[in-house]
């Protein structure tokens, strides 16, 4: 059972005056407008439907992610490749070459995934944000 504008003011009476009933009814219109609104975010949620801005978000935070794959990736192989490089006699073979040397190549492959690398990063946003 609702109670509709028209038969609110018939019902409010001769006491009140029309701009007390016109408040009312507006009032219970913009209620009438956020109700549905609210029905209709809550239904949407239940059904797993999202909105622009929702997918928006998920593929930045697809397209980030896949980024740092790719540049993890460029660092295993630039440190496999490393590897094949004969010891510096000259500088010597110690943990803080070491350090440094795995710190240069995990900023150098974030940056080449950042700038496109070898499009694994494009390769994974594809596969992840496809519709079918």
């Amino acid at each position: 059972m609702g109670i509709s504008g028209v038969d609110l003011l018939t019902q409010m009476g001769s006491t009140n005056s029309t701009s007390a009933g016109t408040q009312v009814l507006t009032e219970e219109t913009n209620f009438q407008s956020e109700l549905e609104a609210a029905t209709r975010k809550l239904e949407q949620a239940q059904k797993g439907v999202m909105t622009a801005e929702d997918i928006a978000k998920r593929n930045k935070e697809i397209r980030e992610a896949s980024v740092e794959l790719e540049a993890m990736m460029l660092k295993l192989m630039y440190n496999e490749m490393w590897k094949s490089i004969p010891k510096d006699e000259l500088f010597g073979d110690d943990n803080a070459m070491d350090i440094y040397r795995d710190m240069y190549h995990e900023e150098l492959t974030k940056k080449m995934a950042e700038d496109g690398g070898i499009g694994l990063a494009d390769f994974i946003y594809e596969q992840m944000t496809k519709t079918y």
